[in-house]
């Protein structure tokens, strides 16, 4: 493959994927904010019990998809490092969409048997835990070798967004859905930026 066209396909696949992993904001807001953004979690959306749940899993689907496409272009021609962690945050992103929680956790009221404490989890909605988790620390790489690279303050300013929302969740009250939507958009604009170098230079 020419080293334009290798760098054409990194900057492609990294703003599309950017832009179609933020794409839920907008789906939900078109939709009519079924589920109060305040505290409803992104990855809420795609419950199993979510009428338009295929929506934000085909969003991130695409987006996991080009993420990965963007990382072996990079990884090929460019940082091998940020290539890596834009593989495993692809790749992460797939299984987010492909392991969907049973009931939006933010509202414990649409839990299933929501009077019965002995409630059981599927794999599908405990799996979904680990992959957001691996997405969350392949996330931090990107933003350390945004700093890395550019050497400005943004990655490490998105990273807290990322530690933020860590603790956000712990404690609702702090507006959990707010922060993330926030820390969402910081790190697509993130990725708009890296798309901006030359993914067919080799970064050092």
């Amino acid at each position: 493959m020419k080293t334009l066209d290798r760098a054409k396909i990194y900057r492609t696949a990294l703003r599309v994927g950017a832009v179609s992993y933020s794409g839920g904001m907008l789906g939900e807001a078109l939709l009519g904010w079924k589920l109060d953004p305040q505290v409803t979690l992104l990855s809420e959306l795609a419950a199993r019990d979510r009428e338009h749940r295929r929506l934000f899993q085909v969003l991130d689907l695409g987006a996991g998809s080009l993420f990965i496409t963007a990382g072996m272009t990079q990884r090929s021609g460019g940082s091998k490092w940020l290539g890596s962690w834009l593989e495993l945050f692809g790749a992460a992103t797939i299984g987010d969409a492909l392991s969907p929680l049973d009931y939006p956790i933010s509202h414990d009221h649409l839990r299933p048997g929501h009077a019965q404490k002995d409630w059981t989890p599927s794999v599908s909605h405990t799996m979904h835990y680990v992959t957001t988790t691996v997405a969350g620390v392949a996330a931090a790489g990107i933003c350390l070798e945004h700093w890395r690279i550019l050497r400005t303050c943004a990655g490490p300013a998105v990273g807290l967004l990322l530690l933020s929302e860590t603790l956000t969740v712990l404690f609702p009250k702090l507006l959990p859905g707010v922060v993330q939507r926030v820390q969402t958009l910081a790190f697509s604009a993130l990725c708009l930026d890296l798309a901006a170098l030359d993914g067919a230079k080799p970064q050092t």
